[in-house]
Formats: C-alpha cells, structure tokens, sequence
C-alpha cells in the first residue's frame, strides 16, 4: 500500500506498531497471526515475515476489507560467503481475502506471486522492447506501442515461447514463419 491513502496507512502501521503500555497496565490483546519464508539465489538471502489482523475489519472505511498486514522483507546480500550488505523494507496493505481463504503463509505466497508476474511483465517491457528507452511518448504513439508490444508477447506465447527474448530472436531468423505466426498459419519450422 503507498500513502495515497494516509488515514487508512496510518491505522494499519499503528496497529502493528510495537506496543508500550504504561506502567501497571498490560498489554492489548491482539489476533495477530504470523508467518515467514526464507528464499536464497541470485547472491542473497531474503526473510519475508508476514502479520496479519482482523481488528481493524469493523473500523475501516474500506468496503470488503478481509484483514490487514505488515510485510517485512530482510535482504542480506552475500559473496565468498560472507554477509557484506543487509537491508529492510516494511509495506503495510489490505486484502478482501478473510483469514480463513488465506491465512497469513498463503497471503505471503500470493502477494510474491503478485510481484513475480508484476516484474516479469515489466522486465519484459522495459529491457526486451526497452520501452524506457522510446522517445515515442506523445499524442497516441506510447499507447499504441504498447497495444503492439502486447499483441508480439501474446503472438510469442501463442508461438509456445516463455522467454520473449528468445522468441524474438529466433524470429529474427525467421522471417517467414512470423508473417505465417502474424496472420494466423502457426506453422513454425
């Protein structure tokens, strides 16, 4: 969740701000459910732990909300097997999935997921088709690039490629077969 919603941001960071009860007072009681996963490759090591709540579910001015959470991310990045640089990240955010569609280790399943596919697509937007690099930004011509760069990964998927750097290589070499692949005779040699 980014902090276009401030009172909404602010309910749920205060909600899993560490408690400090004044003296002869005991702690508030929360339903807070946790979980974590440890992922290792590409040179680092990343610890997500996940909390999730109902309490703020009848609070919230938010319609569906199924509870809330506060994801923290833990990256320590090694070489020669040594820890040589760490970092932290927390996100708060909301869902509409209640705690029993998904409890605190499927919603941290998800929301990787979620990112997974929103980082594949923007990798091979921006290094495959380098869109970021276009200068064709005014009037229509950006949004009309992007319908033709969608319709070249659906031609490439159709064409049985996962990798969109490949597909468009191999079609480098193979003129006739996109033009086939194009007007819809998939027959790839």
């Amino acid at each position: 969740m980014k902090g276009n919603q401030p009172r909404l941001y602010q309910a749920i960071e205060q909600l899993f701000a560490p408690q400090q009860p004044l003296p002869g007072c005991g702690q508030i009681a929360t339903d807070f459910q946790q979980a974590q996963t440890t992922n290792r490759g590409h040179g680092r090591i990343e610890v997500r732990t996940i909390q999730t709540s109902e309490m703020l579910n009848d609070y919230l001015d938010w319609p569906g909300v199924g509870q809330v959470y506060r994801l923290e991310r833990k990256f320590s990045w090694v070489r020669q097997g040594r820890i040589y640089k760490t970092s932290c990240e927390v996100a708060w955010g909301l869902t509409s999935l209640s705690r029993q569609a998904a409890p605190p280790i499927r919603l941290l399943a998800i929301r990787r997921q979620h990112w997974l596919i929103e980082t594949g697509l923007h990798y091979r937007r921006d290094v495959t088709f380098q869109e970021d690099a276009t200068r064709m930004t005014l009037g229509p011509a950006g949004h009309i690039l992007s319908i033709i760069h969608d319709l070249v990964l659906g031609l490439l998927k159709t064409a049985g490629f996962t990798n969109a750097a490949q597909g468009r290589r191999w079609f480098d070499g193979h003129l006739q077969a996109a033009f086939a692949l194009l007007i819809g005779q998939q027959a790839l040699s």
